[in-house]
């Protein structure tokens, strides 16, 4: 599985952040978006599939878990990985009850992060197609 296929949409209100993530997944060989914001992600998603979604929880206006909700509803097959420096448990399990493949702490480690793409690219690749 080659990660020059895969496109890849990182969603974060930090643009230090979301820039420095892109750049490090571009070097990694995905095809990169950025949104601001969960209301931007949603018109991005709208105009063009992503293989993957990375979003960050804390979002003004509408946060992680209000746009995941809203993507699993819309593409329900697309993997979702939340990170944030929120570490409590229960947004973590409430990311996990909303569809999130994987929810990652901030500051995440490059390896894990990547890996964790992979898998998820694995998992929604080999998923069965929904039923129309």
């Amino acid at each position: 599985m080659s990660e020059q296929s895969f496109t890849v949409l990182v969603v974060d209100d930090d643009e230090t952040l979301r820039s420095l993530l892109a750049m490090s997944l571009r070097y990694a060989g995905y095809h990169v978006h950025t949104a601001g914001d969960g209301r931007e992600a949603l018109r991005e998603m709208k105009q063009r599939a992503f293989d993957v979604v990375i979003t960050d929880y804390q979002m003004p206006g509408m946060d992680g878990l209000q746009f995941l909700s809203l993507s699993k509803i819309l593409w329900p097959q697309t993997p979702v990985v939340m990170v944030s420096a929120d570490l409590s448990d229960k947004v973590a399990d409430l990311a996990r009850q909303s569809g999130a493949f994987r929810w990652l702490s901030k500051p995440y480690d490059r390896g894990v992060l990547l890996r964790t793409l992979r898998m998820a690219l694995q998992q929604s690749f080999h998923a069965p197609a929904p039923l129309a």
